[in-house]
């Protein structure tokens, strides 16, 4: 018979070359890659600047390195990762597989057959298989958002362009939500909604859009103001926001005080057609016209529907229960012959709407919160008639009104402001245009 002796130490070598052989995702064998086989964010998205479009990478060796800036943890995001390259340019990826990545960490992709797409104005690679095509190269790297402003954002609504903010992780400081205390998104129904983030003293806002699967969608959105941390997404032409974690929403300041204007220098005389409108759903403050939301946080806007430019004011879809907005001209100086006329339309009328338009006039109105200025309705104004059309065809025209007829003017000498104020709900939210308001 033979016997067959296993030494210890045999056995033991064994185990060590078997540890030593198995292959561990975390410390992956690290590739020193030529600088010629790697891109830069920038040279990516300068191969697909136009909508539409995308680029395949062929099979030579192309590499991007990046830090990762949002992950999935918070379900906000899904299937997708945010990274930035070493030069601050940044990108989404899609990932056919969910997980993989933190925030910190360094990656390297091999773009290998992979697609680079520019759909809807969003660029990302496309179908990044994470165990194929990326490389872990560090983990904890600090991320730091790039301080911003909602102005800059919507500038770099080409995301091509050196300007462009798509993708980065950003804060804006100084700024409130719209929707105090509505949910961020539907977490009953797994819808994603979008809510609006606007500075304070100013005009501009941005959509904060949230999934119905996030961890905080049924959260009430805070009344407050403050600070926000999120990434710079990008639908068509609408600059949007994507949290990341709820805990990177501080704002727990009060909220945005009224806006006050800097009054325009007064004018003898006031003829506006809205002629200069280059886009609709804007704020309009050409020529020293005011916008201000008394109640709830929906403003005039500017509206082009065929031949028709116009100021625009509707409650749909305002998320707000009331809603309140006055559009206030520039000081007008007054003389006892004046008179006022301008045009008015409705569209997707609400039946029984109250008080939905009406002409005003004020003498003491400071720039200040338009709330604490006396507004009286101008007399003899014509309005446009409620009707069920989707869009205005036509316009009504208000008459010349004498406006030594309203009782504040008659006998008034100085400076005025002429205001249409609009007032809808979630019940009556009908559209109302105005247009050619004539001064004389």
């Amino acid at each position: 018979m033979k016997k067959y002796i296993l030494y210890p130490t045999l056995i033991l070598t064994g185990i060590v070359l078997f540890t030593f052989c198995k292959k561990e995702y975390d410390h992956p064998p690290l590739k020193n890659v030529n600088a010629s086989a790697q891109l830069t964010v920038a040279q990516l998205k300068a191969r697909v600047p136009a909508s539409s479009t995308f680029y395949k990478f062929g099979m030579g060796d192309t590499n991007l390195y990046g830090t990762v800036l949002a992950d999935e943890t918070s379900g906000n995001i899904y299937k997708q990762t945010f990274i930035m390259d070493d030069n601050g340019g940044a990108i989404q990826l899609n990932m056919q597989f969910t997980g993989g990545f933190a925030v910190g960490d360094k990656i390297r992709i091999n773009l290998n057959g992979l697609y680079l797409v520019n759909a809807n104005n969003m660029i990302y690679i496309d179908s990044v298989d994470i165990g194929k095509s990326v490389v872990k190269q560090s983990s904890g790297n600090i991320v730091t958002p790039k301080v911003v402003t909602i102005t800059e954002i919507l500038a770099g609504s080409v995301p091509s362009n050196s300007n462009s903010l798509q993708s980065q992780l950003v804060r804006i400081d100084n700024a409130e939500f719209v929707e105090k205390g509505m949910p961020f998104a539907d977490a009953i129904g797994k819808a994603s909604l979008n809510r609006t983030l606007k500075v304070c003293g100013g005009t501009n806002s941005v959509t904060v859009r949230t999934s119905g699967y996030a961890n905080f969608a049924a959260k009430p959105i805070p009344s407050g103001s403050g600070y926000m941390v999120a990434i710079v997404t990008q639908y068509n032409s609408t600059m949007q926001l994507t949290i990341r974690d709820y805990q990177e929403i501080q704002m727990n300041a009060a909220g945005c005080p009224p806006p006050s204007f800097t009054l325009a220098p007064p004018v003898a005389s006031l003829n506006e057609n809205f002629s200069s409108i280059g886009s609709s759903n804007s704020t309009f403050t050409t020529n020293g016209w005011m916008n201000y939301a008394s109640i709830g946080n929906a403003l005039w806007k500017t509206n082009i529907n065929g031949a028709l430019k116009a100021m625009k004011a509707s409650a749909f879809n305002s998320g707000d229960a009331n809603n309140e907005m006055y559009f206030i001209s520039p000081p007008i100086i007054y003389t006892p012959t004046m008179t006022l006329s301008f045009k008015t339309a409705f569209g997707f009328w609400d039946s029984g709407h109250p008080n939905a338009i009406t002409a005003l006039v004020s003498t003491d109105f400071t720039g200040n919160n338009a709330n604490t200025a006396n507004w009286t309705p101008v007399v003899g104004a014509v309005y446009a008639a409620g009707t069920g059309s989707f869009y205005p065809n036509a316009t009504t025209n208000s008459g010349v009104l004498t406006l030594s007829n309203t009782s504040i003017l008659n006998g008034y000498s100085g400076n005025f402001f002429v205001a249409f104020k609009y007032t809808g709900s979630t019940t009556y939210n009908s559209d109302i245009y105005v247009d050619d308001v004539i001064v004389q």
